[in-house]
């Protein structure tokens, strides 16, 4: 994987820091301190940054690359030059963004994977605790039946030792009575005695009854409290758990939330990612090609080829589209596209081979000729474009090879641009001997019959009143 970042430990004393990816633009260079984004920083060189004030102790300094994708690099338009360094970098920007997105998807995809990791442990963690709090639940209602079940038999005991201390006061009543009785009758006092004595054992024995009654009843009552107690611990064992499971639950939800932000910030990686892609797939290639000559044989719809060598394109009939006036050369280079549905290469554009020196940029530079324009030429067209004029060499039968120096300044007024013979030239004033005046001539011949009668004037300027008498079968010819 490409190298898109680099990351430090901040030690509160170091302020240069070095990395070792490439990038277009300084401005491309972005730094974040524990994942903040600073600019407080400049370049020391061109693999070095130097702080401001020096990372503390502890901080994360992380230094990448952030490729911009708002504009390309460079901008083409039909007929225009295309330097190789700017089609280099327009692919080396998108090579840089498809870099630092599959960066970001990677890191993405390893983020989510992680917190899916901690939602799962989590989750596991959570279903312990729900089970455990189950159990704790079903502790807590079995010590609550038990707890009912303890008060139901402290009340059953209760109401026995009540019926008991009934019965003992009924016994002592009964005891009461029988003494009076025992009292009463001393005539039966042996009887009585007998009597009285049974009643009394009998009122121990209801006693002893009554006692074992309300001890049984103190035990079932402490019974009830352990049971209590018991209970209590259960219902509080139950709300740690379900506090437990309560935090563990949370914690599974942020864990899902931090899930879901990865995932969102993976799709939107992905997105990064796939735009660049379809930029670099919907860019159109030329395949290059030496001449016409080398057209493919079985070309496939929309295929793209680069003629290097033009000459004869106008006249080609595999190809379609040419502009009006065009002429392909050896220093031109056109770009076809096939059309399987016409069988023809559709013309698309077409550029200097060597394109820097269409713009005269050399202190020497050559406009080349060619067998169908003729001579080299320079065309300096009006503002609209719309005609000019040329300024063409001599042709080839000619021979020709000299220089024209031109004057210093523009001349006077009614001079005129002439040459020492070794081609400067110079504004110099005409004289006035080599300027011929206009004159008028009368001419009076009489030709006979059967006469040839010529006439040759000397280049001069001649307003003539003629009078000519010409005869049978004769010819009058002048010559100017």
């Amino acid at each position: 994987m490409a190298i898109t970042q680099t990351t430090y430990t901040g030690n509160g004393s170091t302020t240069n820091y070095s990395f070792t990816f490439e990038y277009l633009k300084q401005a491309d260079v972005k730094v974040t301190l524990n994942t903040v984004a600073t600019t407080a920083f400049t370049f020391a060189n061109a693999t070095t940054l130097a702080f401001n004030t020096a990372p503390a102790n502890g901080v994360a300094i992380r230094i990448f690359r952030d490729t911009s994708i708002d504009t390309l690099s460079s901008t083409f338009f039909p007929g225009s030059a295309i330097k190789a360094e700017d089609l280099n970098q327009n692919f080396t920007q998108n090579l840089y963004v498809t870099q630092e997105a599959d960066f970001e998807v990677d890191t993405a995809n390893t983020t989510a994977n992680t917190a899916k990791t901690t939602a799962d442990t989590a989750l596991t963690n959570s279903t312990t605790s729900i089970s455990t709090a189950n159990a704790a639940t079903t502790t807590a209602n079995t010590a609550d039946t038990n707890a009912s079940a303890a008060v139901a038999t402290a009340n059953t005991a209760s109401t026995n030792a009540t019926n008991a201390v009934s019965t003992a006061n009924t016994a002592s009543t009964n005891a009461t009575n029988a003494v009076n009785t025992a009292n009463a009758a001393t005539t039966t006092a042996n009887g009585a005695v007998t009597t009285a004595n049974s009643a009394a054992t009998d009122a121990a024995s209801a006693i002893t009854t009554a006692n074992g009654a309300v001890t049984t009843a103190n035990t079932a009552l402490a019974n009830a409290a352990t049971a209590t107690t018991t209970a209590n611990g259960a219902v509080t064992t139950a709300n740690t758990a379900n506090t437990t499971a309560g935090n563990a639950v949370t914690t599974a939800n942020s864990a899902v939330t931090t899930a879901n932000t990865a995932d969102t910030n993976a799709t939107a990686a992905v997105n990064t990612a796939n735009a660049a892609s379809n930029a670099v797939s919907t860019a159109a290639f030329y395949t290059p090609i030496a001449a016409l000559a080398n057209l493919p044989g079985s070309p496939s719809n929309e295929d793209r080829v680069e003629v290097v060598n033009s000459t004869g394109v106008e006249s080609n009939s595999a190809v379609s589209g040419v502009p009006s006036g065009f002429v392909g050369s050896t220093d031109l280079t056109v770009r076809l596209q096939y059309n399987s549905s016409t069988s023809k290469w559709a013309w698309q554009q077409y550029f200097a081979a060597d394109p820097e020196n269409r713009y005269l940029t050399e202190s020497l530079p050559v406009v080349k000729g060619d067998s169908t324009n003729g001579s080299g030429q320079i065309t300096l067209n009006c503002e609209n474009n719309s005609h000019g004029i040329k300024i063409k060499g001599p042709p080839h039968s000619a021979g020709a090879n000299y220089t024209l120096t031109l004057p210093n300044n523009t001349g006077a007024t009614g001079q005129a641009l002439t040459t020492n013979g070794s081609g400067v030239l110079s504004f110099s004033t005409v004289d006035s001997a080599f300027i011929e005046t206009p004159q008028t001539i009368t001419v009076n011949k009489v030709i006979g019959a059967n006469t040839n009668a010529g006439m040759m004037g000397p280049s001069i300027t001649i307003n003539p009143t003629i009078s000519i008498t010409i005869g049978s079968n004769s010819q009058l010819t002048v010559l100017n």
